[in-house]
């Protein structure tokens, strides 16, 4: 970070660099001046050398000299340049340097940065014989300037221009990336990244417009976060909403710095908290649980409600590995809440999915982890890891489903039979009515493929009421031959207010049908509301419909509520049935179940009895109807109306 002394202005820079540009310029101009004079002042010399030589030639030594004459002296020695050197006058340490040709005119280089000119000459004076001379004269020109040629100087020119270039350079570069980098900042402000920053300049205008520039970025990344906030955040308990996981996801899975793993989970059983305590409490359990799951997830990580019941978190892969080490996420998913005085049993399910290998996309990611919740839900286990085999089941489902729903528009479906043989008669009087797809594709379907999805989706409501148009349809030749019918009602049925309309419509056209038709339900369903299905019951009742529990002994029925309920006869789920025939406390068990069924005055048939023995064990333990493969499987109308319809109902069991 620059410091304010280190802060240089732009004006200032340029100022230095005009300065030395200068400086250098006025150097070379004196440079090359100065080597013009020297160039002159070495020629003056040489000239009073000669000038000097012809006087004492011409014994005119007294001539008046010029002012240069007069400015330099000359020294005489009488002999030669050998012992001129060895005068007093001869400065010390000179060196011969070149010396211009046929002048005569040697130099040399001495100490102190001084120049010397000799000349070598004769005299003749009278009529003696002519004798050496030797004149010099000493020039302290500096050095440097004098030894400066024109090429010296033009490349001290050219090294001007240089630094004249390079200083402009750095003031281009100092102006120009700067502005780079706030363009570049620009376009990252304008892709919603405000956490760019411009590095500091050593230029004070420069460095000011960053600070500014930064401070600008920083509240609009402050801004931005209220926004996001307020627009990501679930009101009710606090925590990031769908939208927000969903930029957060993108934004992770863009960056891939890391594995990255979601888990979905949901309070499966709010429905029920908010039916019997209210919207209050319902509201209160999910505020906790946000809380708890903020408790427990200590790390910086997201945690989302994502709609209704419907949490997820958001961690890297080997957090996650870590929290299911040690548990963390069964204790998030298991446990009790207390609201407002009331101690709170959750029921919990989560699935898991995993960047990058569940899915590049945070759509496909939480699809994937709320295919393995709705698994792990179903399943009854605490977590399931998503498995692309899932995923093509729930395509399958969904296909299904689509299918299902022309199914019931086009009437695909079909009555199938299984006869139940009255052990007190040893005659066939009673079949159950069971429900097959006739598939255009894929043949006949069981009910065990689709009424589970019926169920959830609502449908079973539209198949309950097709069942029970074609059971009255046949109902009639049924009834002359003394044989009732049993037809299935879902827990859907029993909450679908406008089944009593569309029964007593049929009631109206055949009212002496239900008098052979007996309606079945299951203990669990019965058990789901029980005082609304009391309530069904009886007015189903009330028009001559017999009741039948279905699946006894496998549910959790209150027997306080099965004797208020208008039944007349309990069906023993095979479960008790297969295998008792070889374990004692099986038989205790069945036994003890088909005794209360007939101390509360009801008919017992035992289902699912496949084989002579357990036949022989149900008929000693005494139950009144037997249901079974043994008996016989489930039959089309046509081979069920030939067989018991139509005179020869007998013939099922000549054998017994």
């Amino acid at each position: 970070m620059f410091t304010s002394r280190a802060l240089i202005s732009l004006n200032t820079r340029t100022l230095m660099v005009c300065i030395v540009a200068l400086f250098a310029l006025s150097l070379c101009i004196y440079a090359i001046l100065n080597n013009q004079f020297a160039s002159q002042r070495t020629l003056q010399i040489d000239q009073l050398l000669h000038t000097k030589t012809q006087a004492i030639q011409q014994a005119d030594a007294n001539k008046p000299d010029d002012a240069n004459s007069q400015s330099t002296p000359v020294y005489f020695h009488q002999g030669n340049l050998q012992g001129a050197q060895t005068t007093e006058h001869w400065p010390k340490a000179c060196q011969a340097i070149s010396s211009p040709e046929d002048s005569g005119i040697q130099r040399f280089r001495c100490d102190g940065g001084v120049h010397l000119h000799a000349l070598q000459t004769s005299v003749t004076p009278g009529a003696t014989p002519s004798a050496p001379m030797t004149l010099w004269a000493i020039d302290s020109t500096s050095l440097s300037v004098r030894s400066m040629t024109t090429e010296d100087a033009l490349g001290l020119t050219l090294l001007v221009l240089v630094i004249s270039a390079v200083c402009s350079r750095w003031i281009s570069s100092s102006i120009t990336r700067p502005l780079a980098e706030i363009t570049t900042s620009a376009e990252h402000m304008s892709a919603g990244n405000y956490e760019w920053r411009l590095p500091p300049s050593p230029i004070r205008e420069i460095n000011q417009l960053a600070l500014t520039f930064n401070h600008m970025a920083k509240s609009l990344e402050e801004r931005d976060k209220v926004i996001r906030r307020t627009a990501y955040k679930d009101q009710l308990t606090g925590l990031d909403n769908r939208a927000f996981l969903s930029l957060a996801l993108r934004e992770r899975t863009q960056s891939a710095r890391e594995a990255l793993s979601i888990v979905v989970w949901g309070i499966d059983n709010l429905d029920n908290i908010n039916e019997v305590l209210g919207h209050e409490v319902a509201d209160k359990v999910l505020v906790k649980m946000a809380q708890k799951a903020t408790r427990i997830c200590k790390e910086n990580l997201v945690i989302a409600r994502l709609e209704g019941n419907v949490f997820c978190i958001l961690l890297p892969r080997a957090l996650l590995d870590n929290a299911l080490k040690k548990h963390t996420i069964k204790r998030l998913l298991q446990g009790s809440l207390r609201v407002h005085n009331y101690q709170l049993d959750i029921q919990s399910h989560a699935g898991l999915a995993h960047y990058p290998e569940h899915g590049q996309c945070p759509e496909t990611l939480m699809r994937r982890a709320e295919i393995a919740r709705q698994l792990a839900k179903k399943t009854r286990q605490t977590s399931i890891v998503f498995e692309p085999r899932l995923e093509q089941r729930s395509a399958h489902r969904l296909e299904l489903i689509a299918q299902l729903r022309k199914a019931i528009a086009n009437e695909e479906f079909c009555l199938y039979f299984q006869p139940k043989l009255n052990l007190r008669t040893n005659s066939i009087n009673q079949a159950e009515v069971l429900l097959r797809w006739n598939h255009p594709t894929h043949g006949l379907i069981a009910p065990g493929a689709f009424i589970e999805l019926a169920e959830q989706t609502g449908m079973i409501r539209e198949i309950t009421r097709l069942v029970l148009k074609q059971t009255y349809a046949i109902i009639g030749l049924c009834a002359h031959q003394n044989i009732r019918l049993s037809v299935n009602l879902s827990a859907m049925d029993l909450e679908d207010n406008s089944l009593i309309d569309f029964v007593g419509h049929l009631h109206q056209e055949q009212p002496d049908a239900s008098r052979h038709i007996v309606l079945e339900i299951t203990e669990s369903a019965a058990m789901r509301d029980p005082e609304q299905a009391l309530d069904v019951l009886n007015q189903l009742a009330a028009i001559n419909f017999q009741i039948a529990v279905d699946d006894f002994g496998t549910g959790y029925s209150s027997l306080a509520y099965l004797k208020r309920f208008p039944v007349t006869e309990l069906k023993i789920d095979r479960s008790l049935v297969q295998g008792a025939d070889f374990d004692t406390d099986g038989q205790i068990i069945l036994e003890s179940t088909i005794e209360m069924g007939h101390i509360m005055g009801l008919l017992v048939t035992t289902e699912g009895v496949e084989t002579q023995a357990e036949f022989e064990l149900v008929k000693k333990l005494g139950a009144d109807y037997v249901q079974g493969f043994w008996l016989s499987k489930p039959m089309p109308f046509e081979e069920f109306k030939l067989k018991h319809l139509v005179g020869n109902h007998d013939q099922l069991v000549q054998h017994l």
